[in-house]
């Protein structure tokens, strides 16, 4: 797909349109029987073509129903359909398989292996941003975005939770098999299975948003009442951004302390110390910026993070009675006697560096809403959102906005932050 990043992931070719994944899972063992079926559509004339999937025992590959051969290097499977496949033909591929998933390394996360994980008795995917092809066969590029639908099969009593709206739950012969749909467009690195002891809850908002949270069962009662800031959380965001762009949301907590939380689809994940404030409205806002919206080319990622750090820091701030201003300020201040590289301008093992890509990229945008003002930069966020809502975006795209609603000088702010190697200092404007 020509990533900067991650070059060889991603397969040009045809669209998929549609995941069917079908595991059936084995918690004790980890271990898991699969069938996942692809509804694609070609962009060119295929002879052959490519998916993107590491491990696991692959035993056959059908195309439209026929047998297909294939082979396997490294994490790329080729596909030869019995019949070459003509430009713009839809087409299915179904592959069958089965092992233990195997998490991988990452050299733009070098702090956590990505994909399936089985941890304390739970099993959780975090992929972000190549893990997706530990677990299920894929097109692996946010660029190719799909809608989903899970069937898990687990052992009675078992939770098995998943990306999208549960749908359906049946159970027979000491197994329950739960059925979940994602009918909005979904990036590979953000679909996510669940599986271990949690309990459910949920609530209906106003608007028509289902709330569903999954906590360990018998936590700690802390944990729920930290979560119980999401309703307050989505309402601020949606005065800012528009309304939630999916029909549910919810946090599912491990019981085990995790390094990080992940705005997976509609359900992230996070450690039972990563229930801030700030932290909950970070991932609940990469739902618009980040998800719903996401970027076409990985060394864009300042465009998630960058965003979802200063909503994240507003809402905090919002909550305690703080100004954003002195909250940016002490930010800029640390950074200053901290090595940080232009956001813009970063390398692969940058991906996720918290001082340059997080809380720069935060800076980016309060110097931003600093020289235009509250109602320009708002207009500004709510129309590059608007604009690129269920596709993807980069920083061209937003400079264009910005240039639009606000000017060249304006530009000029937003690109001395992003690639510049000194880190500027923050003009005085309105009163924000």
């Amino acid at each position: 797909m020509g990533d900067s990043f991650y070059p060889s992931l991603g397969n040009e070719g045809y669209d998929v349109v549609h995941y069917d994944i079908d595991l059936d899972v084995e918690p004790s063992s980890n271990t898991l029987e699969a069938v996942v079926t692809l509804t694609a559509v070609a962009t060119d004339d295929l002879g052959r073509f490519n998916l993107d999937f590491h491990g696991l025992d692959v035993e056959t590959v059908t195309v439209d129903g026929i047998q297909a051969e294939f082979s396997r290097e490294g994490y790329e499977m080729t596909v030869w359909p019995a019949a070459a496949i003509s430009s713009s033909t839809p087409f299915t591929v179904a592959v069958s398989y089965s092992g233990t998933p195997q998490p991988i390394a990452d050299p733009g996360v070098p702090f956590a292996t990505l994909g399936w994980h089985s941890d304390n008795g739970v099993i959780y995917t975090v992929s972000q941003p190549s893990g997706a092809m530990t677990w299920y066969p894929n097109n692996n590029h946010p660029t190719d975005k799909a809608t989903f639908t899970f069937q898990i099969t687990v052992p009675d009593g078992v939770t098995a939770a998943a990306t999208g709206l549960l749908t359906d739950e049946a159970s027979a012969d000491g197994k329950t098999t739960t059925t979940w749909h994602m009918d909005d467009p979904m990036a590979t690195y953000l679909a996510a299975i669940y599986i271990g002891d949690f309990e459910r809850h949920e609530q209906r908002l106003n608007s028509g948003v289902l709330i569903r949270d999954y906590v360990p069962r018998g936590s700690d009662p802390s944990i729920r009442e930290a979560l119980a800031i999401t309703p307050e959380a989505m309402s601020f965001l949606e005065e800012i951004l528009g309304p939630y762009p999916f029909e549910a949301y919810g946090t599912i907590v491990v019981p085990f302390p995790l390094g990080f939380a992940l705005e997976n689809q509609t359900l992230s994940v996070h450690g039972p110390l990563l229930l801030q404030p700030e932290i909950i409205a970070h991932e609940l806002a990469h739902q618009w910026m980040g998800n719903s919206v996401t970027v076409d080319d990985w060394s864009q990622i300042w465009l998630h993070e960058g965003f979802a750090t200063y909503l994240g820091l507003m809402f905090d701030a919002d909550l305690s009675g703080q100004s954003i201003e002195s909250v940016m300020a002490n930010w800029h201040r640390q950074l200053a006697f901290s090595r940080t590289s232009p956001p813009g301008d970063i390398e692969i093992h940058e991906l996720f560096d918290f001082n340059t890509v997080y809380l720069r990229g935060a800076l980016t945008l309060h110097a931003l809403r600093t020289h235009t003002g509250d109602d320009v930069f708002f207009n500004i966020l709510r129309t590059h959102y608007d604009h690129t809502a269920g596709g993807t975006t980069n920083t061209e795209i937003f400079l264009g906005i910005v240039d639009d609603l606000a000017g060249p000088d304006a530009v000029s702010v937003v690109e001395s932050w992003l690639y510049e190697p000194e880190m500027p200092g923050i003009e005085s404007g309105p009163s924000l």
